[in-house]
């Protein structure tokens, strides 16, 4: 019985002196095992991301970059005037019709681009492809910028 006891004694001891062992080795290298935060979590997932390509990490600059039309509701980028041309097709635009949607492209900000964008797709608006061009390479730029940003 007593051999027993001892034995059992034994192996307490050596069992304990592994987890010591394998804890400390953890804590030595900064791998303490402790319950992920939600912010920890959002910050691993949003990385992992980033790694993947399948994000910038920069979240304000892609969604308003987005050029998917998710919104309902239309905003307006002091440009009423392009509700005339809904239903028009992109190569019927006159010279001076085009002349109002590149004012309109020109007078705004690199960031307002993409949500004006999607506003003039809400609103069946097609763009003159020139203007379209134009759109289209400056939110290029954008997250082409944004994305370089993130990597440097």
């Amino acid at each position: 019985m007593k051999q027993i006891v001892l034995l059992i004694l034994f192996f307490s001891v050596f069992f304990s002196y592994l987890f010591y062992v394998r804890r400390r080795s953890k804590n030595s290298r900064g791998q303490i095992e402790r319950p992920e935060s939600d912010e920890e979590r959002k910050e691993r997932l949003r990385k992992e991301r980033i790694a993947s390509g399948e994000c910038c990490g920069q979240h304000e600059v892609c969604e308003r970059d987005s050029l998917m039309n998710t919104k309902t509701k239309v905003d307006y980028y002091d440009d009423e005037e392009l509700d005339l041309f809904v239903n028009r097709e992109p190569s019927d635009y006159t010279d001076e019709e085009i002349s109002q949607f590149q004012n309109v492209l020109l007078t705004m900000k690199d960031y307002d681009v993409a949500g004006w964008l999607k506003s003039l797709q809400a609103r069946g608006v097609q763009l003159p492809d020139v203007v379209r061009e134009e759109a289209l390479m400056i939110v290029s730029e954008r997250r082409a910028k944004a994305v370089s940003n993130v990597n440097s």
